[in-house]
């Protein structure tokens, strides 16, 4: 074992530029939510979603958690690389979703879909200066059941 976490060190200080130079990242997305249901009940998006973001191609994972604020959608989105952010407004028209994000530099959008079952949406983001990149979130199982929104009041 020793041995091998020497020749492993060697190696390494023999060829430094292999360790100062991280591959270049790639990721490929492709966004398939599925057909839209009609007729059907609205999804509720009340729940916590596992996200990936994939900006200037890194990925950025993190966590989304959607609530009621009333009668409307609210909540919060935490990135893993950076502090959270408040989604201060969140509209279901279908099966299309948009989410604003509130940033001191401007308004951030997500433009997607969401799944047939309501448990996954993919899209785009668009930043205040204009550039857009993919992302995807999948919602955790849970067992806790809130109202749909159209049973919710003020």
């Amino acid at each position: 074992m020793k041995r091998s976490i020497l020749l492993a060190l060697a190696a390494a200080f023999a060829a430094p530029e292999a360790i100062a130079t991280p591959p270049a990242a790639s990721v490929a997305m492709t966004c398939d939510a599925g057909a839209e249901e009609t007729g059907g009940e609205a999804p509720n998006l009340h729940g916590n979603w596992d996200f990936l973001m994939v900006p200037q191609g890194a990925p950025s994972f993190g966590v989304m958690s959607i609530g009621f604020v009333g009668a409307e959608y609210g909540g919060a989105l935490v990135p893993v690389r950076t502090a959270p952010v408040v989604l201060r407004s969140i509209t279901l028209t279908g099966n299309r979703i948009r989410m604003v994000v509130a940033s001191a530099e401007g308004d951030v959008t997500f433009d997607g879909r969401l799944s047939a079952k309501g448990d996954f949406m993919c899209g785009t983001v668009t930043y205040h200066s204009g550039a857009t990149f993919p992302m995807m979130a999948q919602k955790r199982p849970s067992s806790y059941r809130s109202q749909h929104q159209a049973e919710r009041t003020r």
